[in-house]
């Protein structure tokens, strides 16, 4: 049968895939080395992006949070308020702390001094 007979079969038999599935791989050794090949580009590579950058370390975290703070904008009120609001109950809590500990202090010269 020939493609003007059958212009549909042929379609389909064009577009075939080629090769072997992935599960049908004879040689899974073959799949794991690339994988590792893979892992140690990566490690290759950020090594090489480290020696090479223009800024030290921090420098460069500093831009990288910059540039995230510019796309996914300024954090808002909110942001600031939660920061604030953290702090506030910190110092709150280490005060409340303080004060317990000066109440135990002035409770324990008090039952010193008074005889029992």
């Amino acid at each position: 049968m020939t493609a003007a007979e059958n212009p549909e079969g042929a379609a389909e038999a064009a577009h075939r895939p080629q090769g072997r599935p992935y599960r049908n791989v004879g040689n899974a050794r073959a799949v794991s080395m690339l994988g590792v090949g893979m892992v140690i580009g990566a490690v290759i590579g950020a090594g090489v992006a480290i020696l090479v950058a223009p800024d030290s370390g921090s420098g460069t975290r500093r831009k990288i949070s910059r540039r995230m703070r510019k796309l996914r904008g300024d954090p808002g009120v909110w942001t600031k308020l939660g920061r604030q609001l953290r702090r506030a109950a910190a110092a709150k809590r280490k005060a409340m702390a303080v004060e317990a500990k000066r109440k135990e202090i002035v409770a324990r010269t008090a039952s010193i001094e008074t005889p029992g």
